[in-house]
């Protein structure tokens, strides 16, 4: 984490020192202005997605994650966490916390991919704008092509990538570890 801070502090920097010398202050003044406009309507999504992921993992026990959401649960993980992926409003700053703790808790990886490849293929709070936009047909010929890819997805990675499953899963461990911790390498 601290190494993508670095790096996009850089090129911040960097696009600081174009903006001055493209157009001055006024134009780095601008600059700041639009990052604080886009920071300051998803601040509070972004305390929420975290509020509710540290709490998931407090109020929901590891087992009971595992006995419905990991590896043990069979085919009712990827179906669980299908529907989950679908449903579950709310964008990325949002799902990933989300699905972080799930998978730290217990959630096996095929979990985690099919709620994945729901949120991005399915999310039922995106249907109305995009039947808006490109029509139901499409929008229904869309749903179908990608009907079974989610859960298809999950069981794919239960079945053929197990073993990276659980080292995937011990290196977000560590990633949160150092976060609680205050590292950030």
């Amino acid at each position: 984490m601290k190494r993508t801070v670095i790096i996009m502090s850089v090129i911040a920097l960097l696009l600081v020192l174009v903006a001055q010398h493209q157009g001055g202050g006024d134009l780095v003044l601008q600059g700041f202005q639009a990052s604080w406009s886009m920071l300051f309507p998803i601040f509070p999504v972004l305390a929420a997605a975290f509020l509710a992921a540290g709490l998931i993992s407090e109020l929901i026990s590891p087992e009971l994650i595992k006995q419905w959401l990991g590896r043990n649960a069979g085919w009712k993980g990827p179906l669980f966490g299908t529907l989950a992926g679908a449903l579950v409003p709310g964008g990325p700053f949002f799902f990933y916390p989300l699905i972080a703790t799930l998978y730290v808790s217990g959630a096996s990886g095929g979990t985690v991919m099919s709620f994945i490849a729901a949120k991005t293929l399915w999310s039922v709070s995106r249907l109305p704008l995009e039947i808006a936009l490109v029509g139901l047909e499409l929008t229904l010929i869309r749903v179908a092509i990608t009907f079974a890819f989610p859960m298809l997805a999950g069981l794919l990675v239960n079945g053929l990538f197990s073993s990276w499953s659980e080292k995937i899963r011990g290196d977000v461990e560590q990633l949160q570890k150092r976060r609680a911790g205050g590292r950030d390498d």
